[in-house]
């Protein structure tokens, strides 16, 4: 009768560490299952915002294609960038006579082929709202506002070489 308690409490241990070893087990594998899920999600987190970027990255790809190309243009047209000088242009957004913005805006046009205007900003408008830029002021007109503010490129060597286009 010991022999067989003996075996059925070898057996009880032996269960019970195999329970044990497993249940250990058990437990190591939800931590790597959570630590891999987790893992996971990060990754699934990176390709998405690594596809949300796709639109853009082709974007850039194509703006760095038509730079090359209007580099390419410029330099079959003779264009030479030590020849030509710029300028920052800015004034404020506020009020003008017509007269002054014609003025202020010929003389942005003033310089023939040997000079362009890149605004970077251009805004004018009527101050009064039945009032147009495109009729003669009526009585009674408050003038405009007018704001510009952008580069003003200009060739530094003479104008009389004409712009050459090579084959």
């Amino acid at each position: 009768m010991n022999a067989t308690r003996t075996l059925k409490l070898v057996s009880l241990a032996l269960a019970t560490a195999l329970l044990g070893g497993g249940a250990w087990l058990a437990q190591s594998g939800l931590k790597r299952l959570a630590f891999e899920r987790q893992q996971y999600a990060q990754l699934q987190l990176g390709l998405d915002n690594a596809r949300r970027l796709i639109p853009e990255v082709q974007q850039r790809e194509q703006l760095v294609r038509s730079i090359n190309d209007v580099a390419r243009q410029v330099e079959r047209m003779g264009f030479d960038p030590s020849q030509w000088g710029e300028r920052k242009l800015r004034r404020s957004q506020g009020p003008a006579t017509r007269v002054e913005a014609a003025q202020f805006l010929g003389e942005l046009g003033r310089g023939g082929a040997g000079a362009i205007f890149v605004a970077d900003l251009f805004d004018i408008s009527t101050v009064s709202p039945e009032a147009s830029l495109f009729l003669p002021p009526q009585p009674g007109d408050q003038g405009l506002t007018l704001g510009v503010s952008g580069t003003l490129h200009f060739q530094t060597v003479s104008v009389s070489q004409p712009l050459r286009a090579k084959p």
